[in-house]
């Protein structure tokens, strides 16, 4: 299956905040009639505290038409999918400091419910038997920053990880984002 590439450049507006998004692809969904469309942003605000929430809650705002279905922190539940999201930001060159300068981008897994379950924001767990790509160590629930420990995760660009899973602490730094917007108007054969 060839992958659809659609690059965007454009500002998204969110609460007092401005993201801005540096890019997107779309990728059909096996047995799902519809695709779903990646989108990139670089990093939060330093000010916009809260960040993993604002986060998602920024991600379940974004539709490809008024009134569609909405979007979430990316689900990157297979290595496919995870491959090409860490693909495309090394591609498009935003996994350093012109994009990020906290080292990395939100994903939509987290275990802030209930320490070491970790649920992706679709809801489905992450069962020990799942697709994972944590870097060597992680996930680790460091303390050292908060007593809370790290409950969300991302796609770490430090230290040569390349985009490696790393739990993080949830309102201490601001990341990336990379939403995952169903669009209903693309099919297998547009992709």
């Amino acid at each position: 299956m060839d992958l659809k590439i659609l690059i965007i450049l454009g500002c998204m507006a969110y609460s007092s905040y401005a993201y801005d998004m540096h890019s997107s692809f779309t990728e059909h969904i096996d047995g799902d009639c519809m695709c779903m469309v990646y989108e990139f942003y670089c990093q939060q605000p330093d000010d916009d505290h809260h960040y993993n929430m604002n986060a998602r809650q920024f991600c379940r705002q974004r539709s490809i038409q008024e009134g569609g279905p909405k979007g979430r922190l990316a689900v990157l539940r297979t290595q496919d999918i995870d491959d090409k999201v860490r693909q495309h930001i090394q591609d498009n060159e935003i996994d350093g400091p012109d994009c990020i300068t906290k080292y990395g981008f939100w994903i939509g897994l987290s275990d802030r419910v209930t320490e070491g379950e970790y649920v992706w924001s679709d809801g489905g767990s992450d069962c020990p038997t799942d697709y994972r790509n944590y870097a060597d160590g992680e996930p680790n629930n460091n303390t050292k920053k908060t007593g809370a420990g790290q409950d969300c995760t991302q796609l770490w660009f430090r230290f040569g990880h390349n985009g490696k899973w790393d739990d993080e602490y949830c309102d201490y730094r601001p990341k990336g984002i990379v939403c995952e917007v169903p669009d209903p108007f693309c099919h297998s054969e547009d992709v």
